[in-house]
């Protein structure tokens, strides 16, 4: 074991204890002056209190320990205390009035040094006389005395020398006087005062350490401080654009090449120029020029010989809108006359157009260039604060079918539509009239009138602009547009944009591509519906909700052949709320989620109960399909319920399928490899398309209730469902017909080919009871709902 190793622990056991770090670098050569006159003033500052509670601990020994054996010796250590004290305070004193930072010589060091071992060694002699022949209470007195003279050497710690000296003398004279005693308790004293000690000398290092470390630091800084003064001097004086310099009467002298170069003209013909001719005669901007304009603050300072930093001025220079930014300090003589200018310029203009782009794209769209929402609202803040009331409209506009157009060719494209429409709705932009871009396909429009007619012509001209088809590229394109307006001070002078918004949804609700007014009673919705999505939280938990089936009968022999299950809404206080209330409402809120999940469990608990003949249809939702593991969740249901997958039918409605993902595809795939059934609900109403009926097998299509109310007229419904009817035979499917009320509709459909009907005619949605009392077996009950009826 090498003796390098030995050591180490110690060392880092050592540097621990002490905050020392080994690696730390030491000082080169000796130290400079400074270090040792921060560590006397360190000393020094305190020396005054250290003499004084000296002398005032001599006095306590003096009064305690007087009687006849002691009187010579007390006498003595009375004088010596004097002396000492008032040496040590004049000392300070002479100290402290000296000039600051003059170095001391190492004469002065040792006299110090010196001072400290007298004083050390005349409080050294305390214990060593009085301690052996003292009492209990006596010999407490000095071993108190003595531990706080020791501390008191604290203040010389700074300087290690004198601080040695000083404590040493004290430390050893207790040693002394303990062993003087022959007592064998106070051997165990002495270790402890062993420890103290070391523990003050430890200290002492540490402090004198830090107190060389800072100064060291400070004189560092310093140098730094001088070198980064140089480097900025060198800076302002030789790398400014240019410079310029002026007599008294402000004519240009000693012209700057660069300066020539800037305004492109000779130094002959600056030379002499007057300064406002300068910067006037090279084509300032009339605002410039006027009162309190750049040119205006810039000549009055002049004239006021005044110096200025960085003032921007703008002018033309050759028939191009510069920036430049001067700074100039007026020139005395040493008689204080005002003799001319000094300065530097530079042309700023590549920084101010770089700023006014960054201050136009923090206000303006950078896909359109329209004003966005942060000008918007300063706008609509604006009209608000106008006195008296402004009047004007607040549009809301919304484009249709763009999320269609941007899916199916591209963000690219959906980005020139954007561009297409800003530039159409931008031609209605005039005094009174503002257009912003909010975000996606979102605008909004600020009208001043107070005429509603000039309102609605203007949403009226607005909705026919946006609806004209476009070209982009080789794609020919069409897009419509849904307003909600909001006037103010009518509708109110806040919130008129969610006004405005609600207004807007009425009009995406009853068709979208046009325009609806605000009306108060939009606002009672809305509240009605916020209730409602109050209400809908914790409703499932409270076991508010149930499931209701209606039975699917086959169309030619009335058997219930499957239940189609209804979710139903028991409201504690509002009674039954329709599903169309509430359902839109759970898939805005993500209620619809957790609701779904229960009510796929649940329908698949109830359909165990019935004949393995009889199905169970459930609606999935759109949010459903789109957002959670549908597969999951269906092979969970039946997994729990024991329900063969068979005999579960899944109803999609053909919306979905319109703008399906690769995730709901996915989806759509892994249900019909767990060989659950899957049923195309509303079939006609949407988009219809042949594209995913060839892309996706369905087991069954639903026909929608709105084609069936007319039949058996000769209405255009009845060609329609014999359309749908022989398409779904062509595929191979399965053909419901949904809200089948009369006699009549029913034999038209089995004429027309249907295989199953559901309605009321066959029975309404009722509880799981009623559901499992109609399939019962046929010794208990029917299961034909005809001949129940």
């Amino acid at each position: 074991m090498t003796r390098a190793s030995l050591v180490a622990p110690f060392t880092r056991l050592t540097a621990f204890l002490i905050d020392y770090d080994p690696r730390e670098a030491r000082a080169v050569g000796p130290l400079p002056d400074q270090v040792h006159v921060e560590r006397v003033d360190v000393a020094l500052r305190l020396a005054p209190l250290t003499a004084i509670t000296a002398f005032m601990v001599v006095q306590v020994i003096i009064v305690l320990f007087w009687h006849r054996s002691y009187v010579p010796y007390l006498v003595g250590l009375q004088v010596g205390s004097v002396a000492l004290a008032l040496c040590t305070l004049e000392s300070c004193w002479r100290w402290r009035s000296r000039a600051p930072n003059l170095p001391i010589g190492p004469r002065f060091r040792a006299l110090m040094t010196w001072v400290s071992l007298l004083a050390g060694l005349f409080l050294a002699s305390i214990p060593i006389v009085l301690f052996a022949d003292s009492d209990m209470n006596g010999r407490l007195v000095i071993a108190s005395t003595c531990a706080g003279l020791i501390a008191t050497g604290m203040c010389l710690a700074t300087v290690p020398r004198a601080s040695f000296a000083y404590v040493g003398p004290i430390v050893f004279g207790s040693f002394l006087a303990l062993a003087m005693t022959g007592e064998a308790v106070n051997v165990y004293v002495a270790l402890l005062l062993a420890f103290y000690a070391l523990f003050i000398f430890t200290a002492m290092f540490h402090l004198r350490r830090l107190v060389t470390k800072r100064v060291l630091t400070q004189i560092e800084l310093g140098r730094q401080q001088e070198l980064t003064n140089l480097l900025l001097n060198d800076f302002e004086a030789h790398a400014s654009d240019w410079l310029w310099e002026t007599d008294a009467d402000l004519k240009l002298q000693h012209i700057s090449p660069r300066l020539a170069e800037v305004v492109e003209l000779p130094e002959s013909v600056l030379h002499g120029l007057t300064f406002d001719r300068l910067v006037g005669g090279i084509g300032a901007s009339a605002s410039a020029l006027e009162e309190g304009g750049d040119l205006a603050r810039l000549f009055e300072t002049m004239r006021a010989h005044k110096e200025f930093h960085g003032l921007q001025i703008r002018l033309s220079v050759v028939g191009e809108q510069r920036w430049w930014s001067l700074s100039g300090k007026p020139i005395q003589d040493c008689d204080g006359v005002f003799t001319g200018y000094r300065g530097v310029g530079s042309d700023i203009t590549v920084q101010k157009r770089s700023q006014e782009r960054l201050s136009h794209l923090a206000t303006h769209d950078p896909l359109t260039d329209l004003p966005n929402r942060a000008l918007f609202q300063q706008r609509l803040d604006a009209l608000l604060a106008r006195e008296p009331a402004a009047s004007f409209a607040v549009m809301c506009l919304d484009l249709d079918e763009f999320k269609n157009a941007n899916d199916a060719f591209g963000h690219a494209v959906g980005d020139a539509l954007l561009k297409e429409v800003a530039r159409r709705l931008q031609s209605f932009v005039k005094p009174g009239t503002f257009v912003a871009r909010l975000a996606g396909d979102e605008f909004m429009v600020l009208h001043e009138t107070a005429d509603r007619a000039a309102v609605r012509c203007l949403a009226e001209r607005i909705v026919s602009a946006v609806g004209r088809p476009c070209r982009i590229g080789d794609i020919h394109l069409g897009v419509g547009v849904s307003i909600g307006i909001a006037l103010a001070p009518a509708d109110g002078a806040t919130d008129l944009v969610r006004r405005a918004d609600l207004a807007l949804y009425r009009t995406k609700r009853e068709g979208r591509n046009g325009f609806r007014f605000y009306e108060a009673e939009m606002d009672e919705r809305q509240e009605k519906q916020r209730a409602l999505a109050s209400d809908l939280r914790g409703a499932l938990d409270r076991g508010e909700f149930q499931l209701h089936y209606q039975p699917q009968v086959d169309a030619r022999t009335g058997l219930v052949c499957g239940f189609e299950a209804l979710l139903r809404w028991n409201h504690p206080l509002r009674g039954n709320v329709p599903p169309s209330d509430f359902i839109p409402i759970a898939e805005e809120t993500g209620v619809i989620m957790p609701l779904s999940r229960w009510a796929l469990r649940e329908a698949c608990r109830v359909a165990t109960l019935w004949p393995e003949t009889i199905g169970i249809a459930v609606n999935l939702s759109p949010i459903q399909l789109r957002h959670s593991d549908v597969p999951a969740l269906v092979e969970e249901a039946l997994v729990g319920s024991g329900l063969a997958p068979e005999r579960l039918e899944l109803e999609i409605t053909e919306s979905v399928l319109l703008d399906a993902g690769s995730n709901v595809n996915a989806s759509i795939a892994r249900l019909r490899a767990l060989n659950v059934r899957l049923a195309l609900d509303d079939f006609g109403t949407g988009y219809s398309s042949l594209a995913y009926l060839s892309r996706i097998a369905f087991d069954k299509l639903k026909i929608d209730r709105s084609f069936i109310t007319d039949l058996p007229g000769e209405g255009a419904s009845l060609p329609i469902v014999q359309a749908i009817v022989s398409l779904a035979k062509a595929l191979g499917m399965t053909v419901i017909a949904e809200g089948v009320e009369n006699e009549a509709q029913h034999a038209c459909l089995v004429d027309l080919g249907c295989d199953e009907c559901q309605g009321y005619l066959f029975g309404p949605a009722m509880p799981a009871e009623a559901a499992n009392a109609l399939v019962r077996p046929v010794g208990e009950r029917p299961n034909s709902l005809r001949m129940a009826g």
